[in-house]
């Protein structure tokens, strides 16, 4: 079986998209215990994982925050939930993450807003995880800052993009998602 898509703007993103697909089996996203912290080395700085707990809304309890995570947004989210944030944050993060967990599938997009009093705009990736290979269990996020050339250069899309599927409409504060992705099964190769 063969995967299409475009690549990231961030070649980290790109990246750890890829290893995401290595871990994926039989068509399910990666079992958390089949990834390693050292797997995540190359990332880890700008990654946060979210426990998922409940089934239907689920509360994302975030279970690891990186250091530029911490830098860009000047604190750690460390045991907090999605409802401790403000509630513009959340009604952005919130869906996108029911979204990938609904989906089981990957969602990328760029998002553009006022942080520590500057615009900046950063390239997300959520990826799903399943410890019983049915419910997914945890969220693997990262996120990278994008220079002003990097922007200029994203073709004009908006939104994000489902990995492996539709591409979504805006989400409030969304700036030019990427170039749609299509993963047609986690785990195939090219």
């Amino acid at each position: 079986m063969t995967k299409e898509r475009t690549e990231l703007a961030t070649p980290y993103l790109s990246g750890l998209l890829e290893f995401w697909l290595t871990k994926s089996v039989a068509g399910r996203p990666p079992v958390p215990s089949s990834i390693a912290p050292a797997d995540l080395r190359p990332w880890k700085d700008n990654i946060a994982v979210f426990e998922v707990i409940g089934e239907e809304a689920g509360t994302f309890v975030y279970s690891y925050y990186g250091k530029a995570l911490v830098a860009a947004f000047g604190q750690s989210r460390l045991g907090a939930t999605l409802d401790d944030l403000p509630p513009e944050q959340r009604a952005v993060l919130q869906p996108e993450y029911e979204t990938v967990r609904r989906e089981r599938l990957p969602i990328a997009r760029v998002h553009t807003a006022v942080f520590g009093g500057r615009t900046r705009s950063f390239e997300r990736l959520v990826l799903p995880m399943s410890s019983d290979g049915t419910s997914i269990d945890k969220l693997l996020v990262a996120a990278y800052e994008m220079t002003p050339r990097e922007l200029a250069a994203r073709p004009p899309v908006l939104g994000g993009a489902v990995l492996g599927g539709a591409v979504r409409g805006p989400a409030a504060g969304a700036a030019a998602g990427p170039v749609p992705l299509t993963v047609q099964k986690p785990g195939a190769s090219a």
